[in-house]
């Protein structure tokens, strides 16, 4: 695992390499190519709040971090969603949960991305993972699939033993597209008598105007 990686200037941009860092370790260029849309749409009853835009730049991004192991990403990934979960005021809830993966998954990328970057700052926030909801199902990846296939792919793949009356949940990912995955954790969860939910994505494909 490449969790210790390195710069050779840690002064300089964490993707381009050439700039000097601006914020969130990225220079002023690479940083000014991200699309901040600050959205809020509902999932169900719930609300799902997204960062960024996920157009190219943002996969690009993505796709070094969970594909190419650049795990040095997950420090970029995780002062946009802390900030963020500040100023939107969502770590006041009962439990943090980044989006699960599975056994094999986490296996074969070697690092779980989403705990990577909530890891990060869960010491800084009041409420705690929510260790008891787990993937059980080894499933295909969303983007690889077609629209019916996407609402059923995820069908049974999680699993919660723990009564969460009373109690709110914060569900985070890296992206919200169809909102198949976030809908499935929110069934588990409704299923164990959530009070409330709330979800927050690095990025999605919608764009709420």
């Amino acid at each position: 695992m490449l969790i210790d990686y390195l710069f050779l200037d840690k002064n300089t941009c964490a993707l381009c390499q050439s700039e000097y860092i601006y914020k969130y370790d990225l220079c002023r260029d690479c940083y000014d190519r991200l699309d901040y849309v600050d959205n809020k749409f509902l999932l169900k009853a719930y609300e799902c709040y997204s960062i960024y835009f996920y157009d190219e730049f943002f996969k690009k991004l993505i796709g070094l971090y969970k594909f190419e192991r650049r795990t040095e990403f997950s420090r970029i990934f995780s002062k946009m969603v802390y900030d963020y979960g500040i100023k939107k005021n969502l770590f006041d809830c009962d439990y943090i949960l980044p989006s699960p993966s599975s056994r094999k998954t986490l296996i074969n990328r070697g690092f779980d991305h989403i705990r990577l970057i909530t890891d990060d700052f869960i010491d800084k926030i009041k409420p705690v993972y929510l260790d008891d909801f787990i993937k059980v199902k080894d499933t295909r990846a969303q983007h690889d699939l077609g629209k019916e296939a996407r609402s059923t792919n995820l069908i049974g793949a999680f699993r919660l033993d723990k009564d969460l009356t009373g109690k709110s949940v914060l569900i985070i990912d890296d992206l919200v597209t169809t909102g198949n995955t976030s809908l499935e954790m929110i069934r588990v969860l409704e299923q164990a008598n959530v009070k409330d939910i709330k979800i927050l994505a690095l990025a999605s494909e919608r764009r709420v105007l």
